[in-house]
């Protein structure tokens, strides 16, 4: 059984992923590190990104800035475009070979997904998991994390489905909202359910 969990950004869905990953004790896989893993030299996605951008975000060491990458791919939708092309398709590659193995094996896998329902993935996936919590609380915790302007925050929550839509597409819901004991008492919940589904 594959399971995708999303979100938005300050919705903590790193740290539920990892908490039903653990609950089911299976393995957990996380876009954004594959996403961060094809963008090295000598991979096949730091190639074309090379060949799209020429050194445009080159380092001292030959390496990408992520940093001035991330800025800049909020600030130009032409050029998050033009990025998503390049590494969706490598990224959906891997996500589906790991999904392939996990059924042949029998075994749960979890995946994070930020941009599930923005890509179109849901369908690789045997159930999608939403992490909400209120835009306003999520800006909230962003600033306070990242210490990032409220402006900047929104701008990169307008590139993405709001949360509030997002929770309408999920077969559950996990309401990061509250106390950290309410969203492990969820978790704990929709593990047992989860886990009963996949032996069915």
């Amino acid at each position: 059984m594959n399971i995708a969990v999303t979100g938005s950004l300050g919705t903590g869905k790193s740290t539920v992923s990892k908490i039903l990953a653990a609950a089911l004790e299976t393995e957990l896989l996380d876009t954004d590190q594959l996403c961060r893993r094809q963008m090295l030299p000598g991979t096949e996605g730091f190639e074309d990104f090379r060949r799209t951008f020429g050194k445009k975000f080159n380092q001292s060491d030959n390496t990408i800035d992520r940093q001035a990458l991330r800025l800049a791919v909020f600030q130009d939708e032409q050029l998050r475009t033009q990025l998503e092309r390049i590494l969706h398709p490598l990224v959906q590659r891997e996500v589906s070979s790991y999904c392939k193995e996990c059924r042949r094996r029998g075994k749960i896998l979890v995946v994070e997904v930020p941009l599930l329902y923005e890509v179109g993935w849901q369908d690789e996936f045997d159930a999608s998991v939403v992490v909400y919590v209120p835009e306003k609380i999520c800006i909230e915790r962003v600033r306070a994390r990242n210490g990032l302007a409220v402006e900047e925050i929104k701008q990169i929550m307008r590139s993405q489905m709001s949360i509030d839509k997002k929770r309408h597409y999920a077969d559950f819901i996990i309401d990061n909202s509250g106390t950290f004991v309410s969203t492990v008492q969820q978790i704990a919940w929709l593990s047992k359910k989860l886990s009963r589904k996949s032996k069915v």
